[in-house]
């Protein structure tokens, strides 16, 4: 018998290609192809609020677009990972806010809001700012969710680090097409798309992909006006006993940096970025937002593992005596009275119990 010819073989991986490609166009679940980030961000801008049938956005280019469609001038802003999605406007004592948070926001992200601010002339009062070991951990902090985005943190960098930079081709963006290319043949894509279909019961999708929220769909994972994020009421649900399950699960050693210390570089840079905002004068505060008791627990019984974290809150503090910052919050839920109910999961505070906790006004 002949062994299969190479172009056999090639056109055998076709079908796979096409329904690995085809599942991810069209369940989608964090909303790359169906729910265009100009159009949900201008929806927000416009003063509504947005839902998600998947429950999932595309964080970062729903807020480079919400940058791009802001006023000159705001009074407070929010920078930092998705722990800091649900500082909402009530909660900072102005109407003049967003929330720029996206998920996992790590140093080059971080970077990027800043420029991608400065580059469209925003100018603002005060920052929240979040940062946790994607921030400080040469690894982590090493990777950008997008590399499109990769210009705009170099421009930034250079900024604060007092060089000239050339300002980046408008043509990159977090909404650019190879970024949603990567993700159409993206096996780790697929994963979320058949996790969706399990999720929905039907290969069929059961709710609009997006929209503007009325009370038929207030239930749902939304973005607020001010871009802060809400979780859907059926993930509000999670109990105290689903919150300590997910923290055992919970992957330690990538998000808090097993056996690593922080980076000598980008504390200096968190510094140099605390010093450009200063001279600007803009008002910084430093937000350190707490784990779930049963995470904490876990994180101290195997503390000589994960420096980081107790380095991270020590620095931070620091910082704030050196240039008079105001800290809000701690990595330890213990000093703060919480528990696990407090807590949507291992990492997210309830909404009404964050506002219970912090005052960010």
């Amino acid at each position: 018998m002949k062994k299969p010819t190479k172009w056999f073989r090639i056109l055998a991986v076709v079908p796979l290609l096409a329904l690995l490609t085809g599942v991810n166009y069209y369940e989608d679940p964090a909303n790359l192809f169906h729910a265009p980030s100009p159009g949900v961000a201008q929806a927000i801008m416009d003063g509504n609020a947005v839902y998600y049938g998947s429950a999932n956005a595309d964080h970062r280019g729903v807020k480079t677009c919400m940058i791009e469609l802001m006023p000159d001038h705001v009074d407070c802003l929010t920078i930092g990972s998705s722990v800091a999605m649900g500082i909402r406007r009530e909660n900072v004592g102005t109407d003049s806010y967003y929330n720029l948070s996206v998920s996992n926001l790590g140093f080059y992200d971080t970077m990027a809001e800043f420029a991608l601010l400065e580059l469209n002339g925003v100018e603002y009062d005060r920052v929240i700012l979040y940062a946790d070991t994607y921030f400080f951990d040469e690894i982590n902090a090493g990777e950008i969710l997008n590399e499109d985005l990769r210009p705009y943190a170099d421009y930034m960098i250079a900024r604060i680090e007092g060089n000239d930079a050339p300002i980046p081709d408008p043509g990159f963006g977090i909404t650019s097409f190879s970024n949603r290319a990567q993700q159409l043949f993206s096996v780790t894509y697929f994963q979320s798309s058949v996790d969706y279909i399990q999720e929905n019961g039907s290969l069929l999708l059961k709710t609009e992909r997006w929209g503007i929220v009325d009370d038929s769909t207030q239930e749902l994972a939304h973005y607020m006006s001010d871009g802060s994020w809400v979780y859907s009421a059926d993930y509000q649900q999670n109990d105290s006993d689903y919150v300590h399950r997910e923290a055992v699960q919970y992957d330690y050693p990538l998000v808090f940096s097993a056996d690593r210390h922080i980076s000598e570089y980008h504390k200096e840079h968190f510094r140099m970025l605390v010093q450009y905002l200063l001279e600007r004068g803009v008002t910084v505060e430093l937000f350190i937002a707490p784990v779930c008791p049963s995470m904490w627990d876990i994180i101290q019984s195997e503390a000589d593992h994960y420096p980081m974290v107790n380095e991270i809150e020590q620095f931070e503090n620091e910082i704030a005596s050196e240039y008079g910052l105001r800290v809000v919050g701690t990595f330890n839920p213990y000093d703060l009275g919480l528990t696990d109910s407090d807590f949507m999961d291992s990492r997210h505070m309830r909404h009404d119990r964050l506002q219970d906790f912090f005052d960010f006004t």
